[in-house]
């Protein structure tokens, strides 16, 4: 042990009292999203219309609940019209995105329904 206990070490000179800053504050959050998000003015907004994408989805789902709804198989379906059953599965599929009209009319007929009937 250096030193007496008696001897008190020499005391540092007081530190300098620094004046506090202003410190800029961020925003609150209330997304976690970084980006802002879009403002919607009340007299501009309108329903989404279907992109022509949505309508022939829209299209599909039609012929399918028509097919479900009379209870018919494509295959089968398509023999009794004469139609090649790939033109029904293609479309039920997605491959391709309509159905001739020529098909329609044969499927439709054979269903005892009108073509419209078919995709609404």
């Amino acid at each position: 042990m250096r030193g007496t206990p008696s001897n008190d070490a020499p005391k540092p000179p007081p530190a300098p009292v620094l004046k506090a800053r202003a410190v800029a504050t961020q925003p609150v959050r209330t997304t976690a999203s970084r980006f802002a998000k879009p403002k919607i003015l009340i007299g501009e907004t309108d329903a989404p219309k279907l992109g022509k994408g949505e309508a022939i989805r829209a299209q599909r789902d039609a012929f399918r609940a028509f097919m479900t709804k009379h209870r018919l198989r494509p295959t089968a379906w398509a023999r009794e019209a004469g139609v090649a059953p790939g033109e029904i599965l293609g479309f039920l599929t997605g491959q391709t995105r309509s159905i001739a009209p020529a098909t329609l009319d044969k499927l439709a007929a054979v269903a005892k329904a009108s073509p419209d009937d078919l995709l609404r």
